[in-house]
């Protein structure tokens, strides 16, 4: 087992360490890292296990500089970058772990700029599916946050297939914002290989002044999202201001087999595995972590 933590080093500088445990002879071991930012796996597990954290000004800016400074030096990003996280920052916030969103936090409070964390508004989903089809890549969806972005995005469209002739993929990332991408796009390249709040597929409808979600689902065998992700997909288009159904059309039951360990489809409610006919718990369990630690979460190897 091991079990991992994220913290503030000294107060400001971001630090994880993990702790590894043994249940067959009890041995255990430690790894302390120096200040730095956690590996991929260490963040998506304390993010599947406590769900993301959100930064944002608690007032408007007066003087973009200092925050461009900030954010140029934490992320050692280009100014033109700095400026995407800064409109992200000033409108529906940064987002990651509650650690990394108070380590930004102490730095903008350095330079006399307050902004506020908030935590506990959703569920992040990590990527399940096959280790290749994420090393593969692929371009990233394009983020919708606004009524003008989508008006933009389906104008262009909306990618050229025509925006109501087939459903496109999409992704809710962890800030909150829609992503869309073609169909046939992997989940995981549209959220640019992070966790997400919600993933599926899409259709859209003409309506009277507009375009309307026609079709929803969760229906993505890359993070397999429980039907409790709806309120984050809801959120994002309510943000846009499209007319959508009260939940998913197309809502999929996915379950992890306790016995063979693989993944699939809940069918009409029989909760049977297809794969080895074993039961399969009411509950969601695709990547449940295992027991959380002080600062961190578990999980089985």
């Amino acid at each position: 087992m091991r079990s991992v933590g994220q913290f503030l080093d000294g107060g400001r500088e971001l630090a994880w360490d993990a702790e590894f445990a043994c249940p067959a002879c009890d041995t255990r071991m430690c790894e302390h890292s120096g200040p730095e930012a956690a590996p991929r796996e260490v963040r998506e597990a304390l993010l599947a296990a406590h769900g993301p954290a959100r930064l944002r000004l608690a007032a408007p800016l007066a003087d973009p500089v200092p925050v461009l400074r900030v954010l140029r030096a934490g992320a050692g990003v280009s100014l033109r970058q700095a400026r995407e996280l800064l409109d992200e920052l000033g409108e529906f916030g940064l987002a990651g772990t509650a650690v990394e969103m108070a380590f930004w936090r102490v730095r903008l409070a350095e330079r006399g700029i307050a902004a506020e964390v908030e935590e506990g508004f959703g569920r992040a989903y990590r990527y399940v599916g096959p280790p290749e089809v994420r090393e593969a890549g692929g371009p990233p969806g394009v983020p919708v946050r606004t009524a003008g972005g989508f008006a933009a995005w389906a104008a262009g469209t909306g990618a050229g297939t025509g925006i109501g002739e087939e459903p496109f993929t999409f992704v809710v990332d962890l800030a909150g914002a829609l992503r869309l991408a073609p169909r046939r796009s992997e989940h995981v390249a549209c959220a640019g290989g992070e966790p997400v709040m919600g993933a599926g597929e899409i259709g859209f409808q003409e309506a009277a002044g507009g375009w309307e979600v026609a079709t929803v689902s969760n229906q993505s065998t890359g993070y397999c999202p429980d039907l409790a992700s709806w309120p984050a997909v809801a959120a994002a288009l309510d943000r846009i201001g499209l007319p959508r159904p009260g939940g998913f059309t197309d809502g999929l039951v996915f379950r992890r087999c306790p016995e063979c360990g693989r993944c699939g489809i809940v069918r009409d409610g029989h909760h049977v595995c297809v794969f080895c006919d074993a039961d399969l718990p009411a509950e969601w369990n695709v990547d449940l972590p295992g027991p959380r630690g002080a600062r961190g979460v578990g999980w089985g190897r």
